[in-house]
């Protein structure tokens, strides 16, 4: 199989779009000049990250709103318009994070665009975002897509705690996953902070559990918002054995590396880790209760005399489970 290079960067962000999106295309320049191939930047690097530290119902939450209000953009809208003719340059495939635009700017939500030489090829919005209201809506779907260079998934930061997310995306056969993040410190040491540091433990984890790639870009500011707050840097690609492969702490920059993608997959399925294959030695008949929503429908429960059970209840099995929320039939 051909090689395919990756790589992803470490930006200092700013709350002004033209700032970030002229600094993303020196990044797109200079990948360009690496032959990279798929290049990851950060979340929400298009109109930068929130400050949460900012109390709800005050004026500067208020600010903090309206900024978003107006600065979103549509998917596909300007910024990717712009970032996909830099693709088309470069044959590159590009993920951005950014505020997406959504219901007239009245939901707003905390995305990525994955953009290639003809314009949005994917959009993920970020799924595990309690901690985001009331800037942000949650998202639904977790799309997989073909390209050329492998199948490909999204994510943002705090999805990578969880790893029912990731292995999600592997079973749908995602090959390589790109993460847009911004991920804090909870100090300014890098070498002592086990914040930061449980970015690294949880992407080399995911990436060892699921034998795929992984790709993170964060951001790198320091002292930002309210809280005088430090990022942690640390953009990486992690192979599928969960050894990082290139890695920048927190100096501006890109990390790029060349590889068969599949044939170190392969490899790590067939000879890695005593050759054993992680998803083929799966037992999914018995994770039913990783599904289990029962607890959100307690008149259920009370129905069925659960609630105040001194034991829990017996499992439904899987074939007779149901999806609780249908989507509507669509018609063509």
């Amino acid at each position: 199989m051909p090689e395919t290079t990756l790589a992803a960067a470490n930006v200092k962000i700013v709350h002004d779009k033209a700032r970030n999106l002229k600094r993303f295309g020196e990044f797109i320049e200079e990948a360009g000049a690496s032959d990279v191939d798929i290049l990851v930047l950060p979340e929400m690097g298009l109109q930068g990250y929130a400050d949460f530290g900012l109390a709800m119902g005050s004026k500067e939450a208020a600010e903090q709103k309206q900024y978003y209000f107006r600065e979103a953009e549509t998917i596909p809208g300007p910024a990717t318009d712009a970032i996909a003719s830099l693709s088309r340059r470069h044959g590159m495939l590009v993920q951005v994070g950014l505020a997406e635009r959504a219901l007239h700017g009245n939901a707003i939500y905390n995305s990525t665009a994955l953009v290639g030489p003809d314009g949005v090829v994917s959009i993920y919005r970020k799924t595990h975002n309690t901690f985001e209201f009331p800037y942000f809506s949650p998202g639904e779907e977790m799309p997989v897509v073909a390209t050329a260079h492998g199948t490909l998934a999204s994510l943002i930061c705090y999805d990578l705690a969880f790893p029912e997310l990731l292995r999600s995306f592997a079973v749908k056969g995602a090959e390589v996953v790109l993460m847009s993040t911004a991920w804090p410190m909870k100090g300014h040491d890098r070498a002592t902070d086990y914040h930061g540091w449980a970015m690294d433990l949880a992407a080399q984890s995911n990436a060892f559990f699921n034998q795929f790639w992984l790709v993170v870009s964060n951001h790198c500011e320091k002292g930002v918002y309210s809280s005088g707050s430090d990022y942690y840097g640390g953009s990486q690609i992690v192979d599928p054995t969960g050894k990082v492969v290139a890695y920048l702490a927190d100096e501006e920059g890109l990390v790029v590396h060349k590889a068969d993608l599949q044939a170190e997959i392969l490899r790590s399925r067939t000879e890695a880790f005593f050759g054993l294959n992680l998803l083929q030695d799966r037992r999914p008949e018995l994770y039913g209760a990783l599904v289990d929503d029962s607890h959100r429908y307690p008149a259920e429960a009370l129905q069925q005399g659960v609630i105040g059970a001194r034991q829990p209840a017996a499992p439904k099995s899987l074939h007779d489970q149901r999806p609780r929320l249908a989507k509507p039939v669509r018609s063509a």
